[in-house]
């Protein structure tokens, strides 16, 4: 078991850091707080322990930790998943022959969305005859 430990000696310095020893040493101490330590971790995966070159880590997330730590010294918690719901767009098309009778355009509507492929949409900044026909009979 992990122990924060804070000291205040007597020049005044305070020294804080994390043992597996919860007792003291008195020597040139006025003030101690001990208590219990645990390292929090939160994400999806459960948390793990690695020793790379003689340094312990928390995975995931890499966070240094005491050479004692052991997976009962961790809290873990997986964060809240929000489940969104998309609504259904409503999707239509629409054939259209152009005026000399060779080409084809298509007319998509997509929710409140209308294009053309038509070139006269862009000309018109999106309100070709085809754009036009559709909206009048539409609404």
């Amino acid at each position: 078991m992990l122990y924060s430990v804070s000291n205040k000696y007597k020049d005044g310095y305070v020294e804080d850091f994390i043992s597996t020893n919860p007792n003291i040493d008195q020597d040139n101490i006025i003030g101690s707080i001990v208590f219990p330590f645990k390292y929090r971790t939160k994400s999806l995966l459960r948390p793990g322990i690695l020793t790379i070159q003689g340094k312990k880590y928390i995975t995931p997330g890499w966070i240094p930790c005491h050479p004692d730590t052991q997976l009962t010294d961790i809290i873990h918690t997986k964060p809240i998943i929000k489940k969104v719901v998309i609504e259904k767009i409503e999707k239509h098309e629409y054939e259209f022959m152009s005026s000399n009778g060779k080409d084809k355009y298509f007319v998509r509507v997509i929710g409140e969305s209308i294009k053309c492929t038509c070139p006269g949409f862009w000309v018109s900044k999106g309100n070709c005859k085809h754009v036009k026909e559709i909206r009048s009979t539409k609404f």
